[in-house]
């Protein structure tokens, strides 16, 4: 293989490397944001985990 493509092929390496670290650390902190959200708010409801859900209403019976 050429020089130069080695070359290339190293850069693009780096530069795939640099992106996945760089996707873990976003991961990382996102996941951390949410769980600090979740907490910090309680977006939780816990009054409705028991409730049940809502009838759909009574279909409407067309004139003959």
């Amino acid at each position: 293989m050429d020089e130069r493509w080695q070359r290339i092929l190293r850069i693009m390496d780096d530069a795939y490397a640099g992106y996945l670290t760089g996707m873990t650390a976003l991961r990382k902190r996102v996941v951390g944001d949410v769980k600090r959200k979740l907490r910090d708010s309680e977006v939780l409801d816990r009054s409705r985990q028991g409730a049940r859900s809502i009838p759909s209403p009574a279909r409407k019976r067309g004139r003959k």
